[in-house]
This record gives structure tokens, sequence and C-alpha cells, in this order.
């Protein structure tokens, strides 16, 4: 499911994509892998508490890639732009890709910020060298890798109901995951070190049938890594890509978790 209502936003550079539903204290999302494409139910229950604004990555559908933006941390900047032309404070919030995109930017800036949601967020690696945290999505048969993102892979998708427009929409947001996620795959080395340095409260969200996340307690490390204003909250039944396999229920938990961490950032 698409979402209507695009606006053209530029920033650092670039021309972003960003769409805007919802009335309330703003609240930024940054999507995963599939961009906004089936992002809207989950956002629509957002927008009932929130002004949701949430801009397309470059190289994802709606937003060019410029010469300029070549890796995820070059995004984290462009959207600390991004941020500094909404009037107020925001909350956060990241869904895998995009909570890795989310944490990058947390640990640059927080000033703008109010709270953090790292929903499944990627991006670091545990273990040791030749360890594989996270599943191989180009040495992995696709049928396998919806196993892997869904609790119940029922609730996922049903690819068959895309149309031509949504199909290409798909396929950029497959290549631009390659561009920025190939090498070193889906992590930057450097972010378990500068976790830490996040300190708006942030909440961690994953599901408890999360079959693509390969490393045993990657997100209960992956909160103790930011430290004692992090706290993590497990879905059960649910996979990797929560924002479409429960939208309701995870949006009750990013509202709840936001609205009692309302105004955090005014300091």
């Amino acid at each position: 499911m698409s979402l209507e209502g695009a606006e053209r936003v530029r920033v650092g550079g670039a021309d972003l994509e960003v769409r805007r539903l919802g009335d309330g204290p703003p609240l930024v999302f940054l999507h995963g892998e599939d961009g906004l494409l089936f992002a809207g139910p989950f956002l629509t229950r957002l927008a009932e508490h929130f002004e949701v604004i949430a801009p397309s990555h470059p190289a994802w559908a709606g937003s060019p890639r410029p010469a300029h933006i070549r890796t995820l941390d070059d995004i984290a900047y462009l959207y600390l732009d991004l941020l500094e032309t909404i009037g107020a404070p925001v909350a956060l919030v990241g869904a895998s890709i995009g909570g890795w995109l989310a944490a990058e930017i947390a640990t640059k800036s927080q000033e703008r910020l109010t709270s953090v949601v790292l929903v499944s967020p990627l991006g670091v690696k545990l273990g040791g060298r030749l360890d594989r945290t996270f599943v191989d999505l180009y040495a992995t048969a696709p049928d396998n890798v919806r196993e892997c993102l869904y609790g119940d892979p029922r609730r996922a998708s049903d690819l068959s109901e895309l149309g031509d427009e949504a199909f290409l929409e798909l396929a950029v947001a497959q290549e631009a995951v390659a561009r920025y996620g190939w090498e070193p795959y889906l992590h930057n080395p450097q972010l378990r070190h500068r976790l830490a340095r996040i300190g708006r409260p942030t909440l961690v969200v994953a599901g408890s049938a999360d079959r693509f996340v390969l490393a045993p307690g990657y997100f209960e490390s992956f909160a103790g890594l930011i430290g004692a204003n992090a706290e993590l909250a497990i879905i059960g039944g649910a996979g990797h890509r929560l924002e479409e396999e429960v939208p309701d229920t995870l949006a009750r938990r990013v509202a709840d978790f936001v609205h009692g961490h309302h105004g955090s950032g005014q300091d």
C-alpha cells in the first residue's frame, strides 16, 4: 500500500519525497528495506496521535540519489538537515535499515530529538569476523527470506496484488538496499562503539519470532550498548517486519513510549 500526498523537500543538496499525515507532536518515520510501499497501515495508525513525517530515502522511489550521497552515513547527515526544517523537536522512529539510520542520526546529534524508537534495527555486527549476524538476502531463496522476515509468512503482503508501478518501486528499493548495505553487510563497524552517545529515551522493539537476525541476543545487546536510557520491548509471535505484520500493536507501543517522553528534547 502506497501513501498519497507526497511533497518535495530540498535539503542538503538532495530532493526528498516526503509524506505528511495526521496532526499532533511531530514524529519522523524512517522506512525499512521496502521503502514506504507497505507502511501505510502502520503510519495511518501513528497519524491518530502525531503529525507523521515520512521521507523516502535517497535512491528509493521518489527521492533521487545525488552524487554526493554514497553511504547511509551521508543520509544520516542529510536527515539532520531535514530535522532542522521542522519547527519543534521530534520523536524519531526507524524500522530495520531505517532503525539503523535512526541510530546513526541519534549518535551524531540529539538536539532536535525528544525520543528514539528503533524497530528491529540493523546496523551492528555481533560475534567474530566470520559470524553472520543477518540472513544473506542475496544467497538465500526468496521464499526462505520471507519465512525469516515474518513470524507468520501469511501476514506478508501479497506481491501478486501489486501493479507494475508498485513492482518497480519494490525493485528500486532492493537496488538501494544493495547499494548501501552490501559491504560491509548491513552494518557499520563503528556504530556499536557510538551507541552509548544516544542520551535521549530510547525504545528498541523486536519480534520474538525474528529469524532474519541470526545473532543470539542481538536486540538485547543493541539496547545494552545504548545504555540505561534504553529499554527493550518484545512483541510475541511477530517477526522482523513489525510495521507490516503487527501495525496496530506496534503503533500502540510507539505512541505510549513517545507520549511518555514528550518534551524530553526541550532542554
